[in-house]
C-alpha cells in the first residue's frame, strides 16, 4: 500500500521495545527478508478472504526460525495506531517485547471492502540446525 511505510512500523516496534525496557536492554528487531515476505503474502490472504485469522507458526518455523510469534489485526489506518492497538493488548504487547525473538517482518494489504490488515511475524533464527524442510 503506498501511503503506508512499513519500515516505518519496524521502527516503532523498536522504539517500544527501547522505551519499555525498564530493568534491561532489549534489543531491537532486525527486518528479515524471509519474515517480509511471509508477513506481508499473510496480509494479502487475510485481506483477499476478508477475514482476520493467524497463520501457522510452524510454517514461520520451516523459514529458518527456531521461535516464531504473530501479531494481526484489521482496521487500524497507519502504522501508529496499529502499534497502539497491539501495545494496549497484553499478550501482542508480549510478542513486541519479547528478548526471544530477535527478527521481525512486516506485511499490510487493503481487502477489496476497503479494510486494511495488518500482519506482524517475529522470529529468532536457528543457526546451522537443518530439518527436513533446510535450515530449522
Amino acid at each position: 500500500m503506498d501511503d503506508i511505510d512499513i519500515d516505518e512500523l519496524i521502527q516503532l516496534h523498536n522504539e517500544a521495545r527501547d522505551e519499555g525496557s525498564w530493568m534491561w536492554e532489549i534489543m531491537p528487531l532486525v527486518k528479515d527478508d524471509k519474515l517480509m515476505q511471509y508477513a506481508q503474502e499473510w496480509a494479502e490472504h487475510m485481506a483477499e478472504k476478508n477475514r482476520m485469522y493467524h497463520s501457522s507458526m510452524r510454517d514461520i518455523m520451516r523459514l529458518g526460525f527456531s521461535t516464531a510469534g504473530e501479531n494481526i489485526a484489521w482496521g487500524q489506518k497507519d502504522c501508529q495506531t496499529v502499534m497502539r492497538t497491539w501495545l494496549n493488548s497484553p499478550g501482542h504487547r508480549a510478542n513486541i517485547m519479547s528478548t526471544k525473538y530477535s527478527s521481525i517482518g512486516c506485511g499490510v494489504a487493503k481487502s477489496s471492502k476497503g479494510r486494511i490488515f495488518w500482519c506482524t511475524c517475529f522470529g529468532t533464527p536457528s543457526e546451522g540446525k537443518i530439518g527436513i524442510y533446510g535450515p530449522c
